[in-house]
């Protein structure tokens, strides 16, 4: 299976003509990696992102000394798309190929010129779901902490704010509670 094929299996590209699947592909080159082998790790420059079209990775945070498995990217997601809006930044977390992957590099600053590509217009309204997803979750985060915040100051509990966030502000990060 090529990757046209592949990417005609993700379901936000099965409306998405052949021709413009092609024009992606040149456009966002294939990369391979083995299962075990590190895409992206914590702390490097984030200068690409990746389109998953086969496999699967696991996002992996360390701090302090442990580390601690925060997701897993299948077929059809979007994975380091920090490095598409942020330049100069940095990985949040490291990429390991759980299996065997195939996906599309993707590199800023190369869009603008293919905006009419129907297929760019798919990846470009996935990445946004994607990003507006992962706000909602952090903001989900955020409402229980403030929530928990409240009921400890309601309850005359001697921790006050800023302990509570502490316990609760590392789970955006991959962090257990504690």
């Amino acid at each position: 299976m090529d990757a046209i094929d592949a990417l005609s299996g993700i379901p936000l590209f099965q409306k998405v003509p052949r021709t413009a699947l092609h024009e992606l592909t040149i456009l966002a080159p294939v990369v391979e990696f083995a299962e075990g082998h590190v895409v992206f790790h914590q702390g490097w420059a984030a200068s690409v992102s990746l389109l998953v079209l086969r496999g699967q990775l696991v996002a992996r945070v360390a701090h302090e000394g442990t580390e601690r498995d925060v997701g897993e990217i299948g077929p059809g997601e979007i994975i380091g798309e920090q490095a598409l809006f942020v330049p100069g930044g940095q990985r949040s977390a490291s990429v390991i190929a759980k299996s065997p992957c195939t996906c599309l590099l993707l590199e800023p600053g190369k869009w603008e010129k293919y905006s009419d590509n129907p297929a760019m217009v798919a990846l470009e309204r996935h990445l946004l779901e994607t990003l507006a997803r992962r706000i909602r979750r952090t903001n989900a985060v955020i409402r229980e902490a403030w929530s928990v915040e409240r009921d400890h100051s309601a309850s005359g509990a001697d921790q006050g704010r800023r302990s509570v966030l502490r316990r609760w502000f590392p789970n955006l990060f991959g962090e257990e509670r504690t």
